[in-house]
């Protein structure tokens, strides 16, 4: 049987550990407030200058332009955004499991298909470097919790210099969507060339229907405005897609570590009350000595 010191040991280690994970949730708590804050204020103007650049495309009818040029799909360029650490429940796997059923898809498409890859996040590069029939070119990692535009430039130039020397033919990220604290979805966004169907799940957009009736009018001329709009907008599809990863990691870890506080807190409950069980039992037996013992002394 065990000793009630063993238990007594185990009751202290789960109820430090519970102690760590408690403040890591209330940690992931107030970054993951921070975070929803700053896509929330981000989030209409990003996903609204998409619509304005499909919009701009079609009604300049220049798709000449080199951001804008739709080839046969054989070299693919996809971003891949993941935590730079652990401990967030399955929010990385979900990106994992994307990120394969894509390469996946893509292959069987066109065996011919070549995928390179840019890792934002130190899980998705050293998740990268397993994956087979892929390449890593580029890593980027601990973009921080106050994540500025300047910082995803970087990227972004990456991606535009390479799809414009035709390097690439598509250009696309996965990531996870901020719904909400307790729901993170794993989406595919095509970044290059610019289309109208550049999400896979549109429903996570708030008005993203085109109203056919709306009237545009455009000075100086569109193509011009195009050309100088094109670079921009797109470097805010980047920081976008950041900026929504880093606010579910945060919601997910907080789960996750709330989740661990309510198992120890439960675990300590049940060894508690077998440390009293056997506690109890423990004296029992003792009183029972204790009396046998004085009987035989009579």
């Amino acid at each position: 049987m065990a000793s009630t010191q063993l238990f007594r040991r185990r009751i202290k280690s789960i109820g430090n550990t519970r102690q760590i994970t408690r403040a890591m949730e209330m940690v992931s708590s107030v970054k993951m407030q921070k975070a929803q804050k700053a896509i929330a204020e981000a989030r209409s103007y990003i996903q609204n200058s998409w619509n304005m650049l499909a919009k701009l495309s079609e009604i300049s009818g220049a798709k000449s332009h080199p951001l804008l040029q739709q080839r046969p799909v054989e070299n693919i360029l996809l971003i891949i955004i993941t935590s730079d650490r652990g401990l967030c429940g399955s929010f990385n796997n979900d990106i994992y499991r994307k990120v394969e059923k894509f390469i996946t898809d893509s292959k069987n498409e066109n065996p011919k298909t070549h995928i390179d890859i840019i890792g934002v996040g130190k899980k998705s590069s050293e998740y990268a470097k397993r994956f087979d029939g892929t390449s890593l070119i580029a890593e980027f990692d601990s973009m921080g919790q106050d994540i500025t535009f300047s910082e995803t430039t970087p990227i972004s130039k990456i991606v535009m210099e390479d799809f414009e020397a035709e390097k690439y033919d598509k250009v696309a990220t996965i990531y996870a969507h901020f719904v909400s604290s307790i729901n993170q979805t794993a989406v595919l966004k095509d970044i290059l060339p610019v289309t109208r169907e550049h999400i896979d799940i549109p429903e996570l957009w708030e008005n993203n229907s085109d109203e056919t009736n709306t009237e545009y009018k455009f000075e100086p001329d569109p193509a011009i405005l195009l050309d100088r709009l094109i670079p921009q907008f797109l470097r805010m599809q980047v920081y976008g897609a950041i900026l929504e990863s880093n606010a579910s990691e945060h919601s997910a870890r907080m789960v996750a570590m709330k989740n661990a506080t309510d198992n120890a807190k439960d675990l300590i409950d049940e060894l508690t009350l077998e440390y009293n069980s056997i506690r109890q039992n423990s004296i029992t037996s003792e009183i029972a000595e204790i009396c046998a013992g004085a009987e035989a002394m009579k």
